[in-house]
C-alpha cells in the first residue's frame, strides 16, 4: 500500500510537475488555477487575433451577413435561405450590428478589426464562464487531478480555437455551462431556478438543436436533484421571459412577427425545408470523434465518454452528453459542429475517466505506457494549440483578403481558378472583398480568353502553373491561406485528405 502510494505520488509530479503534498493540492490549486487563467487570457487573445474568418459557412452568412443586411449593406438576394425562412436567431445579428456601428463610430470600421473585436469578446465571456463552472466542480475531481482538469480546460488544443469563435455553437455552449455552474452552486444562491431558466432558454434560443442536452438536464434538476415545484415554476417563468424577449427581438430584426425558436422547429421536424444534406450512418460521430480531435486524443475522449456514463450515470454532465449524442446520431444528417456545444464538458469527462483508471496505475507497465501515451499526447495538444492560435480560420481566405485590402485598387478584377457553381468554398463574401473590385471564377481548364484581364488569381499551385502556361500568364505568389510549417501538420491532421492550400498570386509583370 505505501509503495503504491508513492508511485502516484511521483508519477503524479511527472505527469503535473506538483512540488505539494496532495492534501494540499485543493487548496493551492485555486492559485494555480488564477495564473493559468493569466496565461490562457494571453492565449485567447492571440488566437482572437489570429483566427480571423471563419470556421464554418454559418458563422458568418447567418450572422455577419444578417448584419450586414440589418445595416442596409447587403442585399437580401445575398442571404442564405434560413433568412427568408426565419429560423436563426437574431441575438447575435444584433449584437454585431452594434459592433459595426461602434466600430465605425470610432473609424475603426475596416472588417478585420470588427470581427476580431467580436472573436475577443466571445473569448472573453467565454473564459468567464469556464472559471466558473472549474471553480464549481473542483471538489468533484480528486486532489491528483485538480490541476490536469485546470489545464484541459483552458488549453485542450481545440478549445480555444472553439471559444473565440462568434457562432451560435460557442454562445449556446457557454449559457449551458453557465446552466450547469449555477445547479453546482444552488445551495447557497436563493436564485438559482431563475438564472437556470433564463440560461437554458438563451442555449436553446441560440441553438435549437441543444433541446436534447437542455431536456437532459431538466430531467436530472426534477430525477435526480428533485427540485421542489416552486423551483420548477421558477426556471419555467424565467425561461418563458427570456424566450419572449427573443421572440420580440426577432419580429424586430426581420420586420414581421417572427420567432426563430418555433420557425426552426417546425422547419426541421414536421417538415424538412427542401435541401439536400449529406446522410450519414448512425455511428458515424464516434469516429470523427477519433479522428478530429486527434488521435489518441479523441480515442481517449471516447473511453472517458464510456466511463462517464458506466461509473457516473447520476452526473448532470451525463445527462447533457448523452440525450444530445443520441439525438444526433439517430439525425442522418450529421456535422462535427453539432457536437460543438458539448466541448467545454470534454475536460471534466477526461479527468473522471482518468479517475476510474487511477489504481491501474501501480502496475509499473502501465505506469510506464502511460507516461509514454501521456507524452505522445502533449506533443499532438502542442502542435495542435499551435496551429489553431496562429491561422486562420477555416481555410484561411481572410489572409488572402487582407493582402488584396492593402494593394487591390477599385475595378480590379480577381479571377478565382475553381468550377464556378462551387466557388463559394473559396470566394471571399462582400464583407471581407475590398470595395470596387470585381470577381470571376474560371474551371481550371478553360480556354476562356477574357481571363487576360484578371489583376489578381486565387488558385491552388498545382492548377495556376498549368493555367499560366495556357494563357500565358504571368503569376507571382503573393501570400497563401496556410504557413509552410502547418501545411505538414494539417496533412497529418486531415489523414493526408486535405487539398493544397490557396495562394493569392498577382498577375502581369512583376511591378514589385
Amino acid at each position: 500500500m505505501v509503495s503504491g502510494s508513492f508511485g502516484t505520488r511521483s508519477l503524479l509530479r511527472t505527469f503535473v510537475g506538483l512540488s505539494i503534498p496532495l492534501e494540499a493540492a485543493t487548496t493551492d490549486t485555486f492559485k494555480f488555477h488564477r495564473t493559468v487563467l493569466y496565461a490562457a487570457l494571453v492565449c485567447h487573445v492571440i488566437t482572437a487575433w489570429y483566427s480571423s474568418g471563419y470556421h464554418i459557412a454559418d458563422e458568418h452568412f447567418q450572422i455577419i451577413a444578417f448584419a450586414q443586411w440589418k445595416m442596409g449593406d447587403l442585399a437580401m438576394i445575398h442571404l442564405p435561405w434560413e433568412f427568408e425562412e426565419g429560423i436563426r436567431s437574431s441575438l447575435q445579428p444584433w449584437i454585431a450590428v452594434v459592433v459595426f456601428k461602434a466600430a465605425e463610430f470610432l473609424g475603426t470600421g475596416d472588417p478585420f478589426t470588427e470581427t476580431f473585436i467580436l472573436r475577443l469578446l466571445t473569448a472573453l465571456f467565454t473564459l468567464v464562464v469556464v472559471r466558473g463552472f472549474v471553480r464549481a466542480n473542483l471538489a468533484s475531481v480528486a486532489p491528483q487531478l485538480q490541476r490536469p482538469f485546470i489545464l484541459l480546460s483552458y488549453f485542450l488544443w481545440f478549445l480555444p480555437f472553439l471559444h473565440v469563435r462568434f457562432c451560435s455553437e460557442t454562445w449556446a455552449s457557454s449559457f449551458l455551462l453557465l446552466a450547469l455552474t449555477t445547479a453546482q452552486g444552488a445551495a447557497k444562491d436563493r436564485w438559482w431556478a431563475l438564472k437556470i431558466g433564463a440560461f437554458l432558454a438563451l442555449t436553446i434560443s441560440l441553438r435549437p438543436a441543444t433541446i436534447p442536452a437542455v431536456g437532459g438536464f431538466v430531467l436530472w434538476l426534477l430525477i435526480i436533484r428533485r427540485s421542489t415545484l416552486p423551483d420548477i415554476l421558477r426556471a419555467v417563468i424565467a425561461g418563458s421571459l427570456v424566450l419572449a424577449i427573443s421572440a420580440l427581438l426577432d419580429s424586430v430584426f426581420y420586420g414581421k412577427p417572427s420567432f426563430s425558436l418555433v420557425r426552426y422547429i417546425d422547419a426541421n421536424f414536421p417538415s424538412h425545408p427542401g435541401h439536400v444534406f449529406d446522410d450519414f450512418p448512425w455511428y458515424y460521430y464516434f469516429p470523427w470523434i477519433v479522428k478530429y480531435m486527434a488521435p489518441p486524443i479523441g480515442a481517449f475522449v471516447l473511453l472517458a465518454l464510456g466511463l462517464l456514463i458506466w461509473r457516473r450515470p447520476k452526473h448532470p454532465i451525463t445527462w447533457c452528453i448523452v440525450p444530445l449524442v443520441l439525438a444526433l446520431s439517430i439525425v442522418p444528417h450529421k456535422e462535427l459542429r453539432f457536437l460543438y456545444p458539448l466541448a467545454d464538458l470534454v475536460p471534466l469527462m477526461v479527468v473522471f475517466g482518468l479517475n476510474e483508471l487511477w489504481p491501474l496505475l501501480r502496475s509499473t507497465i502501465v505506469r510506464w505506457s502511460a507516461i509514454g501515451l501521456l507524452g505522445l499526447c502533449l506533443v499532438v495538444n502542442s502542435a495542435g494549440l499551435a496551429v489553431v492560435m496562429t491561422t486562420a480560420a477555416g481555410i484561411g481566405r481572410t489572409v488572402l483578403a487582407k493582402e488584396l485590402h492593402r494593394v487591390a485598387r477599385p475595378g480590379d478584377r480577381i479571377g478565382y481558378l475553381i468550377e464556378p457553381d462551387i466557388a463559394w468554398r473559396i470566394a471571399l463574401p462582400n464583407f471581407y472583398r475590398p470595395k470596387g473590385t470585381e470577381e470571376v471564377a474560371f474551371v481550371p481548364i478553360t480556354h476562356d480568353h477574357a481571363v487576360g484581364n484578371l489583376d489578381y488569381l486565387i488558385a491552388r499551385p498545382g492548377d495556376a502553373a498549368p493555367f499560366a502556361s495556357r494563357h500565358d500568364q504571368q503569376l507571382h505568389p503573393m501570400t497563401r491561406t496556410e504557413s509552410r510549417w502547418v501545411e505538414p501538420l494539417m496533412q497529418w491532421y486531415t489523414w493526408d485528405e486535405g487539398p493544397e492550400p490557396w495562394t493569392l498570386y498577382r498577375t502581369g509583370p512583376d511591378r514589385r
